[in-house]
């Protein structure tokens, strides 16, 4: 085979069976030979392929007896190519399989092969299309995966999974300095509905942006922007933020929203994952934020001395809004875990509640689609504690305005409400409002 298709071999491998994350993989193939860079982009546009459409592939292998995995790997390339990628001549492509792995084996991948082209052919005839097993299939997202989604009915996990597959959106969120001018008016940043946060399309990594290396631009979710835009806090309150990885931005957006305005603690599991959180407030010189690690989100009461008006809850949470990110995002995943991150969570919400004022505020959130870590996980907090009033919820798909997968809720300290406008327990993850409750007068 072609020597794209031998690096793109040996990559796949230390994705699949050897665990090695997607672009790990590919800086351990091309940082150190400088000689193979050229290649990179067709190698990782090939690997990247596969693992979009790996449980495809799996699936069409298994009628296949007599391949060895090594035969599967390569195969599976070349399908990601005559199906899907087609940046390399089929026929020379098919040729060169042959010759690697023989007559006898190529003749059972035959019919695979002259399947390219007919993309109706390509899943299996007898499979439903209206079954998770067609949309697993189609949109390579594991069945496990789509149950959690299906919980908001077929068609929000299809036009979710539909939108996963499409490239990465990534939001930026232009700090109000004149550094950050230059992108404004770059034609690649969008501005969207939420100030100050701009989707990009260009073709280049954002790292290589000036104003993102100088921290005068960061990547944000929109919809994190918004919940701290619509409850911003004024002196003499303060602010708490919990925070676990993937927080969206939360972190930097505290940061660079209040500057020395109000008292701010930033905490989380992983001091680690605060670095450039640090950077940036040694960067303006703030001297409002207390910024500390905490293994116990029930226990912080040795770093903040006094409650607060504002208390934002984003654990980390199962994430899906990461999906689009990385091909091999479902490759990695153990999902045995799930249930000590749904408990992680509601030890979270637990320990951030202490800390709300009287009248204070508390918001939940978690970057997924998952009832039992958004909707379930608020509800069975509110059992045990009369005393917070849900003000609104909302579960956002992909698909929607802020082009990303979160569930919030907003809770409030103090009296207990007179009536609730819509029954908890019945949010329509339709709605393109928030469920409100009315507080009692």
């Amino acid at each position: 085979m072609r020597k794209e298709f031998e690096l793109a071999l040996q990559i796949l491998h230390s994705v699949t069976a050897d665990h090695l994350y997607f672009g790990e993989a590919l800086k351990a193939m091309f940082q150190k030979n400088i000689e193979l860079r050229p290649l990179r982009k067709e190698v990782a546009g090939l690997v990247g392929c596969e693992l979009r459409h790996d449980i495809l592939f799996t699936k069409l292998f298994g009628s296949i007896e007599g391949l060895e995995d090594a035969d599967k790997e390569l195969l599976s390339l070349v399908l990601a190519n005559d199906f899907y990628f087609r940046h390399f001549p089929q026929e020379e492509i098919d040729a060169e399989f042959k010759e690697a792995i023989g007559e006898e084996k190529f003749a059972l991948c035959l019919p695979l092969l002259e399947k390219a082209g007919h993309a109706e052919s390509y899943i299996p005839e007898g499979i439903d299309h209206s079954s998770l097993e067609y949309l697993s299939l189609r949109y390579n997202v594991p069945i496990w995966a789509l149950k959690i989604m299906h919980h908001f009915g077929y068609s929000n996990t299809y036009k979710t999974i539909k939108r996963f597959a499409r490239p990465y959106q990534p939001y930026v969120r232009l700090r109000s300095v004149p550094e950050a001018d230059e992108l404004r008016n770059n034609p690649d940043f969008a501005a969207t509905s939420v100030p100050d946060v701009y989707a990009y399309s260009g073709k280049a990594a954002l790292r290589t942006y000036e104003q993102i290396k100088d921290r005068h631009a960061f990547e944000i979710r929109p919809i994190v922007k918004k919940l701290l835009d619509d409850n911003k806090v004024v002196a003499p309150a303060s602010v708490v933020l919990y925070c676990g990885k993937s927080n969206g931005g939360a972190d930097k957006e505290v940061i660079s929203s209040y500057l020395n305005e109000v008292p701010v603690n930033i905490a989380t599991p992983n001091e680690d994952d605060l670095l450039e959180a640090k950077r940036l407030i040694k960067q303006l010189g703030l001297r409002n934020i207390n910024l500390f690690s905490v293994a116990d989100p029930t226990s912080m009461e040795a770093y903040i001395s006094c409650k607060a008006e504002l208390v934002f809850c984003l654990p980390e949470s199962t994430g899906f809004d990461a999906v689009p990110t990385t091909p091999d995002f479902f490759l990695h995943y153990d999902k045995e875990k799930m249930d000590e991150i749904i408990a992680n969570q509601a030890k979270a919400l637990e320990g951030c509640a202490s800390y709300v004022e009287e009248g204070g505020t508390l918001i939940y959130c978690v970057l997924t689609i998952s009832k039992k870590e958004g909707h379930n996980t608020v509800a069975e907090f509110l059992s045990k504690h009369p005393e917070f009033t849900l003000v609104e919820e909302k579960q956002h798909f992909p698909y929607d305005e802020y082009g990303c997968a979160a569930y919030y809720a907003k809770l409030s300290l103090g009296p207990k409400v007179a009536s609730i406008a819509v029954p908890f327990g019945e949010m329509n993850a339709l709605s393109t409002e928030p469920v409100h409750c009315a507080s009692a007068k």
